[in-house]
């Protein structure tokens, strides 16, 4: 698939501030099922914009706004091909040996640490998930990781509702546990606490998929996971699929915090409302 993207995000404040620190994270990232033909990152007000590259492979526009100004937009102008049409295209590893290739993976690239130790907040919850009468999928041995994931991703739908505004950025997963419900960010947040509870990799994903398989006009968030055989491979439990060609995946991390694609602080007595963001996504029949 090939499309054209147009992302903005636009904050309004109530007073003017200064000195604002922000980091933009809205390239779409480069891999080989996803090549980045264009992306723009513009700003208002205007800046000197320095890029590098996070410890997660996401590629970071930091600017400095010191003088006053009561509103700040970033805005993506990217197009790019994706080439993930069959997602199940891999040599599977037989499940007894799955443990095995892991092992040798986590020594081959340290990293990967990162998507398998940061689930602390699996034990905080088990108090929660009592009250809320709910028992975490488990993954035998026997069956392949893979099986296990999607059955995973079908227990967070079953057991939540998708329903827009229950939750804010900033809520917690004991706040989801509470609602049995929530957004994609939440669900995401589910299944990464599920993988890692059995001790493999899982990270966050911000992006944005097609309109056709998703009306809601916003950016999007899943999960990918480090299956045995087929290294990083993305899983949606908010639609119960595995990633194909239909997403365009833009930042990875631990969690929401590491991917979340605005960021920053400033001086002054302001409230800022929450962001105003248009999505304009459509395939590119070139």
């Amino acid at each position: 698939m090939r499309y054209r993207i147009e992302h903005s995000t636009r904050l309004e404040l109530e007073n003017p501030v200064w000195e604002h620190q922000c980091e933009i994270r809205l390239t779409p990232r480069r891999d080989d099922f996803q090549v980045v033909e264009s992306a723009e990152i513009a700003v208002d007000p205007a800046g000197d914009i320095s890029t590098y590259t996070d410890s997660f492979g996401n590629q970071v526009h930091s600017l400095s706004l010191l003088e006053p100004h009561q509103h700040f937009e970033a805005r993506l102008t990217a197009t790019v091909e994706t080439k993930l049409e069959n997602p199940f295209d891999f040599v599977a590893v037989p499940p007894r040996e799955e443990k095995a290739w892991l092992t040798r993976k986590l020594t081959e690239v340290p990293a990967l640490w990162d998507y398998v130790l940061s689930h602390a907040v699996a034990l905080s919850l088990t108090k929660d998930f009592k009250e809320a009468e709910l028992e975490l999928p488990r993954h035998e041995g026997s069956r392949g990781l893979l099986a296990s994931v999607q059955s995973a991703m079908a227990w967070v739908g079953d057991n939540f509702e998708y329903c827009a505004g229950v939750t804010q950025v900033h809520s917690t997963l004991a706040d989801v546990l509470q609602a049995r419900a929530g957004v994609c960010q939440d669900f995401a947040h589910l299944l990464i606490l599920i993988v890692r509870s059995w001790g493999y990799p899982a990270r966050y994903v911000m992006g944005y998929l097609d309109p056709s398989e998703d009306a809601g006009g916003a950016p999007h968030a899943w999960v990918e996971v480090f299956i045995p055989g087929a290294g990083w491979l993305g899983f949606d439990a908010t639609h119960n699929l595995v990633a194909n060609d239909c997403y365009v995946a833009v930042n990875v991390g631990r969690d929401y915090a590491d991917a979340a694609p605005l960021r920053g602080s400033f001086k002054g007595d302001a409230q800022g409302t929450p962001p105003d963001v248009d999505l304009q996504m459509t395939r590119d029949q070139q």
